[in-house]
C-alpha cells in the first residue's frame, strides 16, 4: 500500500498532495496509538512480582518488560523504559485522548502536552481537563492548545505552576552524548535562575579576555569556543595536572607509536582520533594487556570466585560495555558477571564472565531472562518470549554491516491474566485513510 502511494505521488498536482499530506497525518496518530496500547498490553503480560524481587510493591508491570521492547526495535534500554511509563500513564489517566489519538482525531504532539502539564492534577481535575479540551476544538497550533491547558489546569488549582517547579527541580541533572570528531556535549538541566547567572559568568569571563587577548596577540577565537574554554578552566582548573580525574584510554600499540592513525578508545565515551589519544597517553600511568596474536588470549582456570585484577581489566577492555543488546553503561560501571553462576560450577575464566550494568544483572537473575556464552565473546540472551537476541563482542558492529540475530524457539512461559486495557473511544469502524 505504501510502495503504490510512493508511485502515485509523481502524478499528483498540488491540492492531492495536500489532502494525501493530511490523511497520513491521521494515520500516523492512529498508529501512534495503536503503538502505545501494544506495549500497554505487553506490560499487563508482564505483572511485577516482588516475591521473586522483579520490581517493588505497588509497581504494576515488570521492571524488565522495556528491555523486551528495547532489543526488538533496536532502542536504549533507558529510552523505552521512560517511553513504557508515559504510554502506561497515558492509557491508565487519559483513555479519552489515547482514544481520540488511536481514531486520528489528535496528534501525539497535543497528547503529550495534555499528559505534561496535567500531572500535577488529581485524577478527577485531571479527567476534567482533558474532557474540557477535547471537546473543544484542536486550536490552530500546539502552542496554543498548550495555553489553553495551562489557563485550565491554573483555574483548578493555582498552586499548579509552584507544584510542576518543584517536581522539575528534582529532576535536575547532567547529561553527557557523544558526538562526532572526537567531541561531546555536556548538558545541565538546572533552575533558570542558577543556569542564567552561570551563563552570565561564562559570558562576561570570555568577553573580558577576548578583548585582553585580541590587542596582545591578535587570538582570532569565536566567542563560543571562549565561552566553552573558561567553562572547562572553571570546572578543571587552568592547571589540569592538579585535577584529580581518571581517564581510561586504550589504544594499540602501533597508534602510541605513531606507526599508524587507528582510533584510540576513551573508555565510557568511545573512539577519539589517533592524536588525542596519544596526547592523553603522553603523562599516563600505563598498564599492559599482551595478547597472543596466534592463541588468542591465556585464560585465568583458577577456582576463585572473583577474576583477578588482570583478568578483570582484560574484561572490560574487551567488551567496554554492557552486554545487553542497545545498553550503553560503559565497562567502568558494570558488574563482571558468571554466564554459568559460580554457585552451579561455573568457572571464573574469560569464556564465562561478561559485563552487565546493575539492572540486566536483575533481569538475567530474576528477570525471567536466560544467558549463554556458547564460545568467549558470542552472548545469546533468551527473552521471557523465547525470542533470542545475539551479541557478539568479537565482531566490530561499528564497521561491519552487522545486525542483531532474532530468532523465535519453543520456549513457552505460564502467561499471567493481564489487567483491563483501557478501552478505545470513536475508533469502531474507522478506515484507513487510504
Amino acid at each position: 500500500m505504501f510502495d503504490e502511494v510512493l508511485a502515485g505521488l509523481g502524478s499528483c498536482d498540488a491540492s492531492a498532495a495536500l489532502a494525501l499530506a493530511g490523511r497520513l497525518g491521521r494515520l500516523s496518530s492512529r498508529l501512534e496509538g495503536l503503538t502505545i496500547h501494544a506495549q500497554v498490553h505487553l506490560a499487563c503480560q508482564r505483572p511485577a512480582n516482588p516475591a521473586a524481587g522483579d520490581g517493588e510493591r505497588g509497581d504494576e508491570y515488570s521492571p524488565f518488560v522495556a528491555d523486551e521492547l528495547a532489543v526488538e526495535l533496536g532502542q536504549s534500554p533507558r529510552t523505552m523504559s521512560s517511553r513504557l511509563a508515559t504510554a502506561w500513564e497515558i492509557a491508565s489517566r487519559l483513555p479519552a485522548a489515547l482514544a481520540d489519538l488511536t481514531a486520528g482525531m489528535l496528534d501525539h504532539t497535543r497528547l503529550a502536552a495534555l499528559h505534561q502539564l496535567t500531572l500535577c492534577l488529581t485524577d478527577r481535575d485531571r479527567a476534567g481537563v482533558e474532557g474540557a479540551m477535547l471537546a473543544g476544538s484542536r486550536l490552530a497550533s500546539p502552542p496554543q492548545w498548550r495555553r489553553k491547558i495551562h489557563r485550565l489546569v491554573g483555574r483548578l488549582d493555582p498552586d499548579a505552576a509552584a507544584k510542576r517547579r518543584r517536581r522539575a527541580h528534582t529532576e535536575r541533572r547532567i547529561g553527557l552524548q557523544s558526538l562526532e570528531d572526537g567531541m561531546a556535549c555536556l548538558t545541565a538541566i538546572l533552575p533558570a535562575e542558577d543556569a542564567q547567572a552561570i551563563y552570565d559568568r561564562i559570558n562576561q569571563i570570555a568577553r573580558t579576555d577576548a578583548r585582553t587577548d585580541n590587542r596582545v596577540d591578535g587570538d582570532a577565537r569565536p566567542i563560543d569556543a571562549r565561552r566553552a574554554d573558561v567553562l572547562t578552566a572553571l570546572l578543571l582548573g587552568n592547571r589540569r595536572e592538579h585535577v584529580s580525574v581518571e581517564l581510561q584510554v586504550i589504544a594499540a600499540v602501533g597508534t602510541l607509536a605513531g606507526l599508524d592513525e587507528n582510533p584510540a578508545e576513551l573508555v565510557g565515551f568511545g573512539p577519539i582520533p589517533a592524536e588525542v589519544g596519544r596526547a592523553l597517553a603522553a603523562d599516563a600511568r600505563w598498564r599492559r594487556v599482551l595478547t597472543d596474536p596466534a592463541t588468542g588470549t591465556v585464560l585465568d582456570l583458577g577456582h576463585r570466585r572473583i577474576p583477578t585484577p588482570a583478568l578483570a581489566r582484560l574484561i572490560r577492555h574487551q567488551q567496554s560495555r554492557c552486554l545487553f543488546p542497545g545498553c550503553g553503561m560503559p565497562a567502568t560501571h558494570a558488574d563482571i558477571d558468571h554466564t554459568v553462576a559460580h554457585s552451579d560450577g561455573g568457572r571464573t575464566a574469560l569464556d564465562n564472565l561478561g559485563l552487565l550494568c546493575r539492572h540486566h544483572h536483575r533481569a538475567k537473575h530474576s528477570g525471567n531472562w536466560h544467558l549463554d556464552q556458547p564460545r568467549p565473546g558470542l552472548f545469546i540472551w533468551t527473552a521471557p518470549t523465547g525470542r533470542t537476541y545475539t551479541t557478539d563482542t568479537t565482531a566490530d558492529e561499528e564497521e561491519a554491516n552487522t545486525q542483531i540475530a532474532v530468532r523465535t524457539t519453543s520456549r513457552v512461559n505460564p502467561r499471567p491474566t493481564p489487567p483491563t486495557i483501557p478501552s478505545q473511544r470513536g475508533s469502531s469502524g474507522a478506515r484507513c485513510p487510504f
